[in-house]
């Protein structure tokens, strides 16, 4: 059984803040699936064209993870303004408390599974313009994506 408590503000408009394809996180109801990364990032992937397919994730640092037996009340008052993930097991509880506020943003234009653009947000205060471009795992776009 999976659960999420978000306890931070979400916007959910599409904007793009002068980079090609990087817009305010989704809100959390677009959601597709999440997962945490070999590098210990907390994955999320949105379906923003309602095709079913993920293809703009969210990575954020996941700053706890533990077992527990209280409830998800009590935790979230532990972690204020941090979204908690969990994952339920017969009688405890896996948390993952991970920043308010993504390090990355991926992109999935292709729909193929293989992120196209990455954006890294160092300030980690949310989409705004200050993002700079990261990395095009798929080879899709050059390193002066930002001349496109």
């Amino acid at each position: 059984m999976l659960f999420l408590v978000l306890g931070c503000v979400v916007f959910s408009p599409l904007m793009s803040f002068g980079f090609p394809y990087l817009v305010v996180e989704p809100d959390m109801g677009s959601r597709l699936m999440w997962d945490i990364n070999p590098a210990g990032l907390l994955v999320v992937g949105y379906d923003l064209y309602g095709d079913g397919k993920a293809g703009y994730y969210t990575l954020r640092p996941v700053i706890a993870s533990f077992y527990s037996t209280q409830d998800i009340t009590s935790i979230a008052q532990s972690f204020p303004g941090c979204p908690i993930f969990v994952v339920g097991y017969s009688e405890d509880v896996f948390y993952y408390i991970v920043a308010e506020h993504p390090l990355f943003y991926a992109i999935d234009l292709d729909g193929d599974g293989v992120w196209d653009l990455m954006y890294k947000d160092v300030s980690e205060d949310g989409v705004n313009g200050n993002e700079v471009f990261y990395d095009s795992p798929s080879g899709m776009f050059a390193s002066d994506i930002v001349n496109y």
